[in-house]
């Protein structure tokens, strides 16, 4: 494998393994294009909010207590159960 190739794979996998930005009149939008795949412990979870309705896949970004944001699928029961803790705790 070359180096172009290799770095082309590189870069793909960081991609689909980040969350992207996308930016509509300067404000910036969180989108996920690929999930977590495993559960999160919630001791490890600082906040959660949905992705914006403009994005192409639904989900949630779990952000870390070391700042890390996560996407998640919002259809998963953790994922829905810290949803709602969270929202609990807003309130």
């Amino acid at each position: 494998m070359n180096v172009a190739t290799a770095t082309l794979v590189a870069l793909l996998l960081v991609v689909t393994c980040s969350p992207s930005e996308a930016h509509l009149d300067g404000v910036p939008n969180t989108c996920c294009v690929s999930y977590q795949k495993h559960p999160i412990p919630r001791s490890l979870v600082a906040s959660a909010y949905i992705t914006s309705s403009s994005c192409t896949q639904p989900g949630v970004i779990l952000v870390t207590k070391k700042k890390k944001e996560l996407c998640t699928d919002p259809q998963l029961p953790w994922v829905q159960a810290h949803l709602k803790y969270f929202q609990t705790m807003k309130n």
